[in-house]
């Protein structure tokens, strides 16, 4: 075997499609020329179709599937140890490699006998040449210059832009120092003497690494500018996020820590927390302003309207305000109406119309409750609380109308369903789903499911697709953008139920219950009605988690003022969950899975909700607890743990 091609995918189906086409081709030239190559995919637990169109419309390469994502590294050598070719090419499924590509770089490698690895340029889907097609050690002073983007001041510069090497011409075939992971051609005598990927890397860095040990060696890295492939940069891995840059900076710590010593490896240490604390900083700061601007305009507005109507008050009335003072104290006003709404949910999504006029009328009554204590100086008139609730809401329609008209940020989106079950048997599942008006199957025909037991994804019957286990729920809702789970309530579990709740539950996610024996869907009126999570008290709904944390922090601030107490009852372990509350590492009261097969918690927490109950009690308190949540039962756990002198115990992981 001459050549293994190594493919590690994740939920890129599409891409990997494309490229699994060109590499074929790639191949075809390959044999043609006398050579024998072979193609191993692995798929890191994709829930997207892509095992299933590998295997249907690429039958002749080999599919690895670890039933789990190992990461890159890992994944790369799983599939090395398997291959058999004396060169490994690794290559990311985001990419496309041109017809002569293999041949051109199989015959240029075979005549530099130093060489241990090779790359190619690289183009992005819009044709711009990829500076990272070849690259330099990233030294401290080269890491710098990368991260804080001054390298872009001098792009040619040997000393600003040494990480990307900009000195060097991107036409001239060359010998580099860092090769790229989406296209790394390797001597596979070369890895049996360095090593493969260090598995420290998850993802990020580890191309870095072995071509550094590779040049220790003694062997030569390559860059070979008489070919070139397209790199649709960052499909694969999503780089954009906040996640896998704090990845990516986590594999370059490990990097320094491993190849860097003494003052070298500290400066490195710092440049990597200054990158790592200004992309945290933007990332924050990005989310702030998203949440910001929408109460910030409605506020502003319904300020104006407020000032508006004191002037045009005071005109008729022929009073003389001072503005000094009313110009804030109408500001106030319009925060006090718009923070009563957001403590009713009026901004949590969907938007919902009935959490508006609650937080408005709420807002109302407190202002007049209040009026008589104001200073003199800002008692108006109690007409101008009359007014602003009436042109408070209508600022709050006539803002969130123009948002849905030009930026797409309002009303119900298209339903798109996820279906769970038990078992391989989602016929009675299908049956329904075919059947019934409320869920009624779309457009596409495709039913997606989960389920909590299947351990094979072989196609099922009745045109239901298997995406994974329940551990694969929250990739399955960021891949297919569903927004709408439904349940069977005959195969999976209360406890299943609850899990899965939780772990999507910082995600605009409605759930179902459709219970199979009798052709009904359960949901919050009953049959048929709406989902169990419209439930206004629904544990993983946002006015219940600020109703569980402020009762989390008061308790807590109860505590540490109060410790004394603690000490004489020997309750001081109570100090540390108090403290450990506080931070937001956990919750007074929590609860774990109640299934034998899952025993992970949902959430850090200090005291067990439904405490020595049989599995089958458990169960049924445990879902009433998380559709119907109640600050009191929380009250009534910690008090009785209290006054039974129960030792604290931290439950759950980070």
């Amino acid at each position: 075997m001459d050549v293994s091609v190594i493919i590690v995918n994740y939920n890129v189906e599409h891409f990997l499609s494309q490229c699994l086409l060109s590499v074929r081709k790639g191949i075809t030239l390959l044999e043609q020329a006398g050579y024998k190559a072979e193609v191993l995919v692995v798929d890191n637990n994709s829930v997207d179709g892509s095992c299933a169109m590998v295997r249907r419309q690429f039958p002749e390469f080999h599919l690895v599937e670890p039933k789990k994502n190992l990461g890159f590294s890992k994944g790369n050598n799983l599939a090395i140890r398997q291959s058999e070719g004396r060169w490994v090419l690794l290559l990311n499924p985001d990419t496309i490699v041109q017809e002569d590509t293999l041949l051109k770089c199989l015959k240029y490698a075979d005549v530099h006998t130093q060489l241990g690895g090779l790359g190619v340029p690289m183009v992005d889907g819009d044709g711009r040449y990829l500076p990272e097609s070849k690259r330099g050690i990233p030294t401290p002073s080269a890491a710098f210059w990368k991260i804080s983007g001054l390298y872009r001041l001098a792009p040619k510069s040997a000393r600003l832009n040494r990480y990307y090497l900009g000195h060097l011409s991107e036409d001239e075939s060359q010998t580099i120092e860092i090769l790229s992971g989406a296209y790394m051609w390797l001597r596979r005598s070369a890895l049996d003497e360095v090593g493969l990927l260090d598995e420290q890397y998850f993802m990020y860095g580890e191309d870095i690494d072995l071509s550094w040990r590779l040049m220790k060696w003694g062997y030569e890295n390559h860059y070979f500018a008489d070919t070139s492939i397209v790199h649709y940069k960052g499909e694969s891995t999503k780089k954009g996020s906040l996640n896998y840059v704090l990845v990516f900076y986590r594999a370059m710590q490990i990097f320094a820590s491993s190849h860097f010593r003494g003052r070298g490896g500290r400066a490195m240490h710092y440049v990597i927390q200054l990158a790592i604390f200004l992309r945290a900083t933007i990332a924050i700061a990005s989310r702030v302003a998203d949440a910001v601007v929408l109460p910030a305009v409605e506020w502003m507005l319904s300020w104006a309207g407020l000032v508006l109507f004191l002037q045009e008050y005071g005109t008729w009335q022929n009073i003389r305000y001072d503005w000094a003072t009313a110009l804030p104290a109408t500001g106030m006003y319009a925060l006090v109406w718009l923070f009563a709404v957001k403590l009713q949910g009026g901004y949590d999504r969907p938007w919902r119309w009935n959490a508006v006029a609650k937080g408005v009328v709420i807002g109302t009554i407190l202002l007049l409750a209040t009026y008589g204590l104001l200073p003199e100086s800002v008692r108006f008139s109690r007409a101008i609380f009359f007014f602003g609730t009436a042109f408070v809401p209508l600022v709050i329609a006539l803002v969130r109308s123009l948002f849905h008209l030009f930026f797409g940020k309002f009303g119900e989106s298209v339903t798109k369903r996820l279906y769970v079950a038990g078992s391989s048997d989602l016929m009675p599942m299908r049956e329904l789903v075919s059947t019934h008006d409320v869920l009624a199957p779309l457009d596409s025909g495709s039913i997606y499911a989960l389920s909590i037991l299947l351990k094979s994804d072989e196609d099922l019957d009745g045109g239901v697709e298997w995406l994974g286990g329940m551990d694969s729920l929250s990739d399955a809702i960021r891949v297919h953008q569903f927004n709408e789970v439904v349940m069977s309530g005959r195969e999976v579990p209360p406890g299943e139920m609850i899990r899965a709740m939780s772990l999507v539950s910082d995600k605009n996610i409605r759930f179902r219950i459709a219970w199979t024996n009798d052709g009904q869907i359960l949901g919050a009126g009953g049959p048929d009605g709406g989902a169990i999570t419209d439930w206004n008290g629904a544990i993983f709904k946002p006015p219940a988690r600020r109703a569980k944390r402020t009762l989390d922090v008061t308790v807590a601030i109860m505590v540490l003022l109060t410790f004394p107490l603690f000490i004489l009852r020997n309750q001081s372990d109570w100090f540390r969950a108090a403290v450990e509350v506080l931070l937001g590492t956990c919750t007074w009261v929590g609860y774990e899975s109640a299934t034998d097969d899952h025993e992970g918690p949902s959430h850090n927490f200090v005291f067990k909700r439904a405490e020595g109950m049989t599995k089958r009690a458990r169960q049924r308190t445990l879902l009433a607890y998380v559709r119907d949540y109640r600050w009191t039962i929380d009250v009534q756990v910690i008090w009785e743990a209290l006054i039974s002198y129960r030792e604290t115990h931290r439950h759950g992981s980070n």
